[in-house]
């Protein structure tokens, strides 16, 4: 049996790395190929070495104004010196007869298994970025030399949702935000690219009674969601599966990050800058949070345009200041690249154990000086084997970089 990506990286030092790039070009009718094609067997080409810079993950760097989880474009570069991959007016490229605007871009990375069976060494991959290749855009242009393409590619779920306004979605009956959700993303435009399931749609708190008509008809989807969302949930597509989750909730992972893994420790912060203890409804002064035992008296104001109701808004804001008001620790670190890594996994940090330079060793004297004993800086404050939520990952230059949360 195949060992998984985890399985490697836990059990080997040295480990080879392998990438995939695949499309399903957009036929001119507008739908798109059935299978996913690999650039390397449509072009006759290799990839190139640097053909993806980085792929970054991240949610909001406050406790309250959450959303879509972020994935920044990835820029993709790709070896095209005979036009391969020039837009579809190129009878040479691999888009002619194609769009190769809205033409769906997947990056997969993983490690190839050479320890369960030698003779025939598998390659086992883990989708880490899946998006449109955008046309429009300035970035995606071929190079002084007219050798390299470069291709600007944006995330899925950020462009359909973009793409779209309320006057797109006709009349809506939804009156919660657990329903509204529902109705808007279950339809051809965003289920023909990923799955929409009640299962997943679970939001940190369901107001009722909403107005989805108090949004103006070409406010974007994307404006309406983030609306909605402030606060309480965040939103992301993982795996061709959409997901609305609470922020207090969290993926389980049996991912741990010990001495061997840890390159690097970084930035902690004592999380005072993220906390928020008194707000207030935008033009409705009525209608307002202040934290017990408030220490300090940081405000911020909010609007859900589509909460009418004072009830429903003083609910809301309760429920936004209940979270926003809990210092939460966090801080960086770097290990090997590992691409199984995904925000919002709860994984479990060793504190580093180094001891700096003037730290005297309890019971071993200097000449000089006295015996005594100081903890060690960076692991002050990490208490040591616990779980962390994973705030933010960039993968690059063959590094995984974490922004991790404490768990409160």
């Amino acid at each position: 049996m195949t060992l998984t990506i985890q399985q490697m990286y836990e059990r080997y030092s040295v480990r080879e790395f392998c990438r995939k790039v695949e499309v399903k070009r957009r036929n001119t009718d507008g739908s798109y190929e059935y299978d996913w094609q690999d650039v390397e067997d449509l072009s006759g080409l290799k990839l190139l070495e640097g053909s993806v810079n980085s792929i970054n993950y991240k949610i909001s760097n406050n406790s309250y104004n959450f959303g879509i989880v972020t994935t920044n474009n990835v820029a993709l570069k790709l070896n095209s010196k005979n036009g391969q991959f020039d837009d579809e007016a190129n009878s040479g490229s691999v888009f002619a007869g194609f769009s190769r605007h809205k033409s769906l871009v997947r990056i997969k990375d993983g490690y190839v298994d050479y320890y369960t069976d030698a003779a025939n060494p598998v390659e086992v991959y883990n989708t880490v970025f899946q998006g449109f290749i955008d046309a429009t855009s300035a970035s995606t242009k071929v190079n002084n030399e007219n050798l390299l393409q470069n291709l600007q590619c944006v995330d899925m779920l950020s462009f359909l949702l973009k793409e779209y306004t309320l006057a797109d979605m006709g009349i809506l009956s939804s009156s919660t935000f657990e329903t509204i959700i529902y109705e808007i993303l279950n339809r051809a435009e965003f289920t023909d690219f990923f799955t929409v399931d009640t299962l997943n749609i679970a939001p940190g708190h369901n107001a009722t009674s909403i107005v989805i008509s108090e949004y103006e008809p070409q406010t974007q989807i994307f404006t309406i969601l983030e609306n909605i969302s402030v606060g309480h949930s965040f939103f992301y597509v993982k795996d061709e599966v959409f997901y609305y989750q609470p922020i207090t909730s969290g993926n389980v992972s049996t991912f741990v990050v010990d001495s061997k893994k840890l390159e690097k420790f970084s930035s902690f912060k004592n999380g005072i800058s993220n906390v928020f203890e008194v707000f207030y409804w935008d033009k409705e002064p009525s209608v307002n949070f202040t934290a017990s035992g408030n220490k300090y008296n940081k405000s911020q104001k909010i609007n859900v345009d589509c909460v009418t109701n004072n009830t429903q808004r003083q609910s809301l804001i309760e429920a936004i200041g209940t979270i926003a008001k809990i210092e939460r620790r966090e801080f960086k670190i770097s290990i090997p690249y590992f691409m199984e890594v995904f925000i919002l996994d709860k994984i479990t940090v060793e504190s580093p154990s180094i001891i700096p330079d003037d730290a005297f060793i309890w019971g071993i004297s200097r000449w000089g000086g006295e015996s005594r004993w100081r903890r060690s800086l960076q692991a002050d404050n990490i208490p040591n084997s616990v779980e962390w939520l994973v705030k933010d990952v960039k993968h690059s230059n063959f590094k995984t970089t974490l922004k991790l949360q404490e768990i409160v």
